[in-house]
């Protein structure tokens, strides 16, 4: 990320970044919390240092928070949290048809650690914060989760709340940071 900033980008977007060690996509995958987040305000102020020396100005920064969902494999099993029974997906993943869905407490407490990874965010000195919302990834694949029930699936109004309520509170929470979405525009399997 240093180098991007040193070779003259004016926006760095800083992905995948888990909100959680069991939201990681793999071992190595970045992953944003109190104990590290001295070594992001590191890196951060590493990357503003070698724009301003390289160019003479500042850059914008920006880090995307996520959760693997389905394709979390925190140690480098599979380990997938789903929101959602899928005829087409749960067998590419060798899922049983009584694998357990994420639960809505669980997607509750979730909205919770997004808002604490972007306030570790603002602390680290970024400018925004990116919920990842494609992709198929846990907060995408509700998006899809028509066959859920209770407040996280069946109507839009549902299967949207965790993204809208996560992006209202990290504003009203966190207003150090802006905050914006990478959100599918179409989502099929083919």
């Amino acid at each position: 990320y240093t180098r991007y900033a040193a070779g003259g980008f004016g926006l760095v977007w800083m992905e995948a970044t888990a909100v959680l060690n069991e939201a990681r996509s793999n071992p190595g995958q970045l992953y944003i919390h109190k104990d590290n987040v001295g070594l992001y305000r590191d890196l951060v102020a590493a990357m503003r240092r070698a724009a301003k020396d390289a160019f003479g100005r500042d850059i914008v920064i920006v880090i995307q928070l996520t959760h693997s969902g389905r394709y979390s494999k925190p140690t480098g099993v599979p380990k997938p949290i789903i929101a959602h029974r899928s005829p087409i997906l749960d067998p590419l993943h060798s899922l049983p048809p009584d694998y357990p869905v994420v639960t809505d407490d669980y997607l509750d407490r979730l909205q919770d650690t997004y808002v604490e990874a972007a306030r570790l965010a603002a602390q680290a000195g970024v400018d925004g914060v990116d919920i990842k919302s494609c992709h198929r990834y846990l907060v995408s694949e509700l998006h899809a989760s028509f066959t859920r029930e209770g407040r996280y699936g069946g109507s839009f109004e549902n299967r949207t709340r965790l993204i809208r309520e996560t992006l209202m509170r990290i504003r009203k929470e966190v207003p150090d940071v802006f905050v914006t979405t990478r959100m599918s525009a179409f989502d099929a399997i083919a």
